[in-house]
């Protein structure tokens, strides 16, 4: 066990921090939101698909999950750049209340900035694994209604 104090951080550092934590929760529910809007459309487009013998609704619903999870590799960057400005914000090495996390970003390593590349992000299990799952059901629709 250490014996180091814990870090006291001034009202305003507290505020600042509790801003961009509020503002990464604000990302990671549009997160949820999308990926529960792309299972409800995809669904709805195969089960439509799958009834009506329709493989261009089951491509359209296909088309759909893909602009779902755009939108969530989106969030899911910001929400790594507010990541790294409130690691920054704790450390006391950016002005406080700044919250712009993009000039934040400007000023990182090149490894920081890996992590918030958009092969990193759209690569990661939260966009690729969800959202490839639903394609690759989508894609059985397809093969289903083709060969029926």
């Amino acid at each position: 066990m250490t014996d180091q104090a814990p870090v006291q951080f001034s009202e305003d550092r507290r505020q600042h921090l509790a801003f961009i934590q509020t503002a990464i929760g604000r990302m990671s529910s549009a997160s949820a939101v999308a990926k529960g809007w792309a299972l409800t459309i995809a669904t709805a487009a195969y089960g439509y698909a799958g009834t009506n013998s329709s493989a261009v609704v089951a491509l359209l619903g296909m088309f759909a999950v893909l602009l779902f999870a755009a939108v969530d590799a989106r969030y899911l960057r910001e929400e790594r750049k507010y990541r790294l400005l409130f690691d920054a914000a704790r450390d006391e090495a950016v002005d406080v209340y700044e919250m712009n996390a993009t000039r934040y970003c400007g000023t990182l390593t090149r490894a920081q900035c890996e992590s918030i590349g958009w092969g990193k992000v759209v690569w990661s299990w939260s966009v690729r694994d969800y959202y490839g799952i639903i394609l690759l059901v989508g894609l059985a629709v397809l093969v289903w209604l083709h060969c029926r």
